[in-house]
C-alpha cells in the first residue's frame, strides 16, 4: 500500500489513479472485515503495488540526477516525508491500545516485535519467519499484520533509486534507456520465478518477503518507463494496435479486477492468483500518455472516489488495528460492530491526514531544510517513536487494563513455579533446578536438573520422563516444584500439536510425518536411559476442544464428530495401538502414568475475564461445565486407559478432574483465579492447585517395588 503521491508538476495530474486506491483500499476494508463479502479483497494491496511503482517512478522524472547522491537524497527525503509520521503515530497508538486491552498469548505472540520492527519496515520479516500464513488465525489478531505491505514497498526502495537513477541518466540514449529497462525486467522476472516456486514451498515467505513481491512493484516501474519512453510518432501498422488497446485496456483491467476479488484463491497465493489483478492494474492506468477521459478513467475520477484515494494510505493504516482491537474486545462478528469499526476507521483516517499527513507534507520549516537534513530529522523521529513503543510495551503490566496481564504470577505458564501461589507446607525448595532445552527430531526436550539439594528428606532414584503435545509443556511449574523439592531430574519430550498414545486416533492419522518421527525417537530414549523407579508422564489433549484461543466452535458440530462411527473406529485402532507403542519403555522397566482428560470449557478463559471483552462472542459459552457432561465426553478415553491399563501394574492414570471440579458444575475461574489459562492449557495457579496430588502420585509409584 502507498502513500498519496501526486505526480510532479511537470506531469498532469491523474485522478483516476487516486480513484483506483480507493477501488483498492476499500477493497482491503472489506476483506478484512468479512472474508465472505469480499473473498478476494485482499489483492487490493497487489493493486497498491502497481500504482505505487508507476507513481515514484512518476514523481522522480524531475529530481536533481547531476549526481547520484543528490537523487537518492532526494528520493528517500521524499519517501520518509510521506511514510513516517502518519506511521509512526499509527503504530505509537496502537502500541499503547495493545497494551492497555491485548494480553499476551499464543494468539498474541507475534505483535510486540511486529510492531517494533514496522518502525523500521521490517515487519514482514518477522511475519515470514512464522510457520502461520496471512491467512491464519493469529494474522487476523495482530494489530501490526498490515504493515507487512510497507515494508515490502520500503525494501523495494533501498533497490529503486539505483535501478531508476540508470534510466534517469540514459535516457536520451536509446540503447542506454533499453538496457537500464531490461535489467529492471530480468530482476522483475526473476522475482516472478522465484514466486512461482515459494509459493508452494515456503508459503509464508511468498506472500510476505520482498524477493518474492519485487515483480509487483517492478510491473509499475516498467509500465512508467516503457510509456514514457514511447515516441507519439508511431508506425502506421502498430498505431490501430495501440488504440485497440487504449480503449479496450481499461475494461478489461477493471473486469479483471473485479473478477478477482470474487474468484482469488488463497490456497494459489501470491501465484497464481497475484498475477491478474497486478496486470489489470497496469490497463487501467495505462501509463503516461492514457486518456485519462476514457469511461472507466473519468468513473474512478468521480469526486468521492478521489477523495477516498488521498486517504487512502491513512485509512489503509489505522482500519486494521481498529479491527483487531475490536476482535480482541467486544468482537467483530455482527453488522453493527462492523459498521461501527468502519466509521471509526474513516473518521481517524479523516483526521490524520487532516491533522498529520498534510501538515507534515507542507511544513515550511522542514521544506527548508537539505534533503540530507529531512532525512536525518524524520529517521530521528522514527527512533524515538520505536523507542516511546519499547518503552510502553515494558510496562505493559502496569498499563493494561486487563486481569490476565495485572496477575501475571498467576495466568501464565512459566519453567518455574510462582511459589507464593502455594500453600507454605507445598512450596519447600531443597534445590536449585536448572533448566536446559535442546532439540529432539524437530521438536523439543526440557530438562530440568536439581543440583545442590543437600536437604531432601526422602531422595527418589528415578527420573520422571514426560512426552506430549502443548498440554505437556502446560505443566511445566509443576515440574519444576517436583524437581525443587523432590531433587527428581524431569525430562519433558514435547511437540506442538503431537499428542502420543491419545487413543482417539491412531499415530499415522492426524498427525505429519515429523510429529511420528519425534514420538517414536522421544519414547527410544526414555527406554535407551531407563533407570529403576523411572516414570514416563503421558500429557497431551485427549478429548475435542470447544475452543482455541481465536474462536469458540459449534458444540454440537463437535459433539457430532466426536461421536461419529469414523472416530469411533479410530478411537479402537488407537486402543490396540497403544501397547506397541508404549513396548520401548515398559520393557526397559519404566512405570507409565496417564494424564487422564481435564475439564475443557466452551470459551477461551484469558479473553473472557475483563469487563471489556465478557460480550464477545467468543464468550457466549461461559466457563463453566457440568461435571456430568464433562465425564460423558471423556467416558469413551477413559474406557480405553482402562483397557490398556488392564493387568499391567506398572500403568497407572493420574486424573485431575475431581480436583479441579469438585462440584457438579465445573470452572475455569476458582472466584478470581484462574485455573485455566484458555479453554484447555492449565494455568500457573491451576499448577499449584494440582501439585500436592502429582507430587503424591509420582512418589508413590518411583518408590513402588524398590
Amino acid at each position: 500500500m502507498t502513500i498519496n503521491d501526486r505526480l510532479p508538476a511537470a506531469t498532469d495530474y491523474r485522478a483516476d489513479i487516486d480513484g483506483l486506491r480507493a477501488v483498492a483500499v476499500l477493497s482491503v476494508m472489506l476483506y478484512h472485515l468479512s472474508a465472505h463479502w469480499l473473498p478476494g479483497g485482499f489483492v487490493g494491496v497487489d493493486i497498491f503495488f502497481v500504482i505505487s511503482g508507476f507513481v515514484v517512478s512518476a514523481s522522480l522524472t524531475h529530481a536533481p540526477s547531476d549526481r547520484f547522491h543528490r537523487f537518492v537524497a532526494f528520493f528517500y527525503a521524499r519517501r520518509l516525508l510521506r511514510i513516517g509520521p502518519a506511521l509512526v503515530l499509527v503504530l505509537l497508538t496502537s502500541v499503547l491500545a495493545a497494551s492497555l486491552f491485548i494480553p499476551r498469548a499464543w494468539l498474541s505472540e507475534f505483535n510486540e516485535r511486529t510492531a517494533l520492527y514496522a518502525f523500521f519496515g521490517l515487519s514482514n520479516w518477522v511475519l515470514q519467519t512464522n510457520a502461520d500464513t496471512y491467512f491464519a488465525p493469529r494474522a487476523e489478531f495482530n494489530p501490526y499484520t498490515h504493515t507487512w505491505s510497507l515494508g515490502v514497498e520500503e525494501q523495494f526502495y533501498l533497490a529503486f533509486p539505483f535501478l531508476f537513477f540508470a534510466w534517469v541518466k540514459l535516457r536520451d540514449s536509446k540503447r542506454g534507456r533499453v538496457a537500464a529497462t531490461a535489467a529492471l525486467a530480468l530482476l522483475g522476472a526473476a522475482s516472478l520465478a522465484a514466486c512461482v516456486w515459494a509459493t508452494k514451498q515456503m508459503p509464508a515467505a511468498a506472500f510476505y518477503g520482498i524477493a518474492f513481491r519485487f515483480w509487483e512493484l517492478a510491473v509499475g516501474v516498467l509500465l512508467f518507463q516503457l510509456t514514457a519512453s514511447n515516441s507519439n510518432a508511431e508506425a502506421p501498422d502498430r498505431r490501430n494496435v495501440s488504440r485497440w488497446l487504449a480503449s479496450a485496456g481499461p475494461w478489461l483491467g477493471a473486469a479483471a479486477i473485479a473478477a478477482s476479488f470474487a474468484l482469488v484463491d488463497a490456497t494459489a497465493f501470491p501465484w497464481f492468483w497475484a498475477l491478474p489483478p497486478v496486470l489489470a492494474a497496469a490497463a487501467v492506468i495505462g501509463g503516461c500518455n492514457a486518456n485519462v477521459e476514457h469511461p472507466v478513467r473519468r468513473l474512478l475520477a468521480h469526486p468521492m472516489a478521489v477523495w477516498i484515494g488521498k486517504r487512502s494510505y491513512s485509512l489503509y493504516l489505522w482500519h486494521w488495528p481498529v479491527f483487531v482491537l475490536l476482535r480482541w474486545t467486544m468482537g467483530l462478528d455482527d453488522f453493527a460492530t462492523r459498521a461501527a469499526a468502519l466509521l471509526l476507521s474513516f473518521v481517524l483516517a479523516t483526521l490524520a491526514y487532516r491533522w498529520v499527513e498534510l501538515p507534515v507534507r507542507q511544513h515550511r520549516g522542514l521544506a527548508r531544510l537539505s534533503p540530507a537534513m529531512r532525512i536525518g530529522v524524520l529517521l530521528a523521529m522514527i527512533v524515538l517513536g520505536w523507542g516511546a513503543a519499547r518503552l510502553i510495551l515494558t510496562q505493559q503490566r502496569h498499563l493494561s487494563l486487563s486481569t490476565v496481564a495485572r496477575n501475571a504470577d498467576e495466568w501464565y505458564v512459566t519453567s518455574r513455579m510462582p511459589v507464593q501461589l502455594m500453600p507454605p507446607e507445598t512450596s519447600t525448595r531443597h534445590c536449585e533446578v536448572g533448566v536446559r532445552y535442546r532439540a529432539l527430531a524437530g521438536g523439543q526436550v526440557i530438562s530440568f536438573e536439581p543440583a545442590r539439594c543437600p536437604n531432601v528428606p526422602k531422595p527418589l532414584n528415578g527420573k520422571l520422563s514426560v512426552i506430549g503435545d502443548s498440554h505437556a509443556t502446560a505443566y511445566l511449574p509443576l515440574f519444576d516444584q517436583l524437581s525443587a523439592e523432590l531433587g527428581v531430574k524431569v525430562n519433558v519430550y514435547t511437540y506442538p500439536g503431537c499428542a502420543f498414545v491419545d487413543l482417539r486416533m491412531p499415530m499415522n492419522i492426524g498427525r505429519g510425518p515429523g510429529c511420528v518421527a519425534f514420538a517414536r525417537e522421544a519414547a527410544a530414549e526414555v527406554a535407551r536411559d531407563a533407570s529403576p523407579s523411572d516414570v514416563l508422564f503421558l500429557a497431551s489433549l485427549r478429548q475435542p476442544r470447544f475452543a482455541d484461543q481465536w474462536a469458540a466452535f459449534d458444540q454440537s458440530e463437535v459433539l457430532a464428530v466426536a461421536q461419529s462411527d469414523t472416530l469411533r473406529q479410530w478411537s479402537r485402532e488407537a486402543r490396540d495401538e497403544a501397547p506397541v507403542l508404549l513396548r520401548p519403555v515398559l520393557a526397559a522397566g519404566v512405570k507409565v502414568l496417564f494424564d487422564a482428560p481435564k475439564p475443557v470449557f466452551l470459551s477461551p478463559t484469558f479473553r473472557c475475564a475483563d469487563w471489556f471483552n465478557r460480550g464477545n462472542p467468543v464468550c457466549r459459552g461461559g466457563l463453566q461445565q457440568t461435571r456430568s457432561s464433562l465425564e460423558n465426553l471423556r467416558a469413551p478415553v477413559m474406557d480405553s486407559i482402562s483397557a490398556v491399563a488392564s493387568g499391567n501394574p506398572a500403568i497407572a492414570v493420574w486424573d485431575s478432574l475431581p480436583l479441579l471440579c469438585p462440584e457438579a458444575t465445573c470452572s475455569a475461574l476458582q472466584g478470581q483465579r484462574p485455573l485455566f489459562f484458555d479453554g484447555d492449557h492449565l494455568s500457573a495457579y491451576g499448577n499449584a492447585r494440582l501439585y500436592p496430588a502429582f507430587r503424591s502420585t509420582v512418589t508413590a509409584l518411583m518408590t513402588t517395588g524398590r
